[in-house]
C-alpha cells in the first residue's frame, strides 16, 4: 500500500437519506447520559427519563433538556417553571424505566421508588444521582416532535462514586450500558 493509500479517509460505504428511522439508528451509536428530570410546585410533581440533554453555556450555567410534546407532563413543566436533572448512576436501570413510563406508574407514583432531597427552587432532586441540577426555566421552545427546556442552574449537587453508587449510567445502541 502506498503512503497516499495510507493517509487517505476511509471510503463511505452508503449515504442514506436523513429520515426519522436512520436518523434514530444513527444517533442510538452516540452514548448519552441517562437523566431523570423533575419537577413539583403549583401545577404538579412530574418526572421523565432523558438522553437529549447537554450543557449550553457555563456563565450563566444553563442546559438544555428535551421532552415529547406528546408528554402529559409538557405543561406541568412549562408552569411550575423549575426542574431538576438527575444524573442516574449504573445500576439504577429500574428508576430510569420508571421514569420513561415503561412501568405504566402515573407520574407522581413515579417518586416512590427513590429517596429525593428538595433543591433551592423546590426542584425535587433524586438523593443517589451522581449529578443533580437545580434549574429555574429560562426559555421553552417548540422544535419540531419536541419542547426544548432551557435552565438557568441555580444549584448543583455532586457524588462521587462509592461502591454501591457506581459511575453514571449510559443508553447506546438501544441498551443501558455502565462506565
Amino acid at each position: 500500500m502506498s503512503d497516499s493509500e495510507q493517509d487517505s479517509p476511509p471510503a463511505i460505504r452508503q449515504v442514506m437519506p436523513a429520515g426519522t428511522h436512520h436518523f434514530r439508528d444513527a444517533l442510538a451509536r452516540v452514548p448519552a447520559a441517562v437523566v431523570v428530570v423533575a419537577t413539583d410546585g403549583p401545577f404538579g410533581l412530574g418526572g421523565f427519563t432523558a438522553t437529549a440533554f447537554t450543557s449550553v453555556s457555563d456563565d450563566p450555567p444553563t442546559i438544555l433538556v428535551c421532552l415529547n410534546r406528546k408528554s402529559s407532563q409538557t405543561e406541568i413543566f412549562h408552569q411550575n417553571g423549575i426542574f431538576s436533572v438527575n444524573m442516574l448512576a449504573a445500576g439504577d436501570e429500574a428508576i430510569a424505566n420508571d421514569f420513561a413510563g415503561f412501568t405504566k406508574l402515573p407520574a407522581p407514583e413515579r417518586f416512590k421508588s427513590a429517596a429525593w432531597l428538595k433543591g433551592p427552587t423546590g426542584a425535587p432532586m433524586l438523593e443517589r444521582a451522581r449529578v443533580s441540577l437545580d434549574c429555574r426555566l429560562a426559555d421553552f421552545k417548540s422544535v419540531a416532535t419536541h419542547n426544548v427546556l432551557f435552565g438557568e442552574v441555580q444549584a448543583i449537587r455532586i457524588q462521587d462514586a462509592t461502591p454501591d453508587r457506581p459511575e453514571i449510567l449510559l443508553y447506546h445502541d438501544r441498551h443501558y450500558r455502565k462506565i
